[in-house]
Order: structure tokens, then sequence, then C-alpha cells
């Protein structure tokens, strides 16, 4: 894992599930509020465009999403409203079956001194925290869902 660029995260997980199932799942915007830890509530605008509602350490926020790529291998989003960066998710067969899935993040509150405030409360060790926490959970009910 890594996390030198501020508010940025990259972790990855072995999750014992087939790559198309995951990859679907995260797609899915609609499922975020099972997996993304933090996420509150979804709400969709419309083709591939939610309003997210997300706990964070200065309070609740409600950034729009954009999912700009999903595909067997990656999903990627931009937020498009109160916070600036996105979101990658790779995911990589491997010979078992399963996958190796790679999360990377990114978010900036667009005021920047709500964006240094969030710093000055541990933004940062919040989001590497809740991204682990996040691909936990993931793995959990991706590999639930392979057994049931």
């Amino acid at each position: 894992m890594s996390g030198g660029d501020k508010g940025a995260v990259t972790i990855e997980e072995r999750i014992a599930a087939p790559p198309e199932l995951v990859a679907a799942f995260v797609g899915d915007f609609r499922n975020a509020e099972q997996w993304m830890v933090g996420v509150e509530g979804i709400e969709p605008l419309g083709e591939d465009t939610y309003k997210l509602e997300i706990e964070s350490p200065i309070g609740r926020i409600r950034p729009e999403v954009k999912v700009l790529e999903h595909s067997i291998t990656t999903v990627r989003w931009a937020y498009v409203s109160t916070v600036e960066g996105g979101g990658r998710v790779d995911i990589f067969p491997d010979a078992n079956g399963g996958c190796r899935v790679s999360y990377e993040g990114e978010f900036h509150l667009k005021r920047g001194f709500l964006d240094r405030a969030a710093r000055l409360v541990g933004a940062e060790r919040f989001a590497r925290t809740n991204g682990e926490r996040s691909l936990s959970r993931l793995k959990h009910l991706m590999e639930a869902r392979r057994l049931g």
C-alpha cells in the first residue's frame, strides 16, 4: 500500500471469487453502500452518475460520482462536484479462478479551507483505513457469493 500524495491511497487484496463477478459488483455503484466503508446513501442521477452520501472526518458530504470505465478488468470513476479526485479498481485474474484486486482512490475537497481542515483531522489516515476496510468487506461479500 502507498499513500504518498495527500488524500491518495493504493491497496491490494486477493479475493477467491471470479474476476467477472467482482468487476460486475464493483462497477454497479448501487452496490457501493454494501462494500465502500463510509458510504451511507446512493442516489442514481442518470446513466453512470450517482450522488453518494459519505461520512467523512469533517462531517457528511454528498459528492456526485461519474463512472468513466467499467470492464472485466477495470472500474474507474471521478468525483464531479464537492470532491475532486476519483477512484479505480483493477481486477487481475489468478491461476486459481480468483483474482487480485487493486484499489486506488484520491480525493480533495474543492474548497481549499475545507481540504486543509480535513487534513488536520486525519483525512488521509481515514481514507487509508476506510480503503483497507472496504477491500476487506468486498472480499468477504464476493467470497460468500461464490460459496453461496
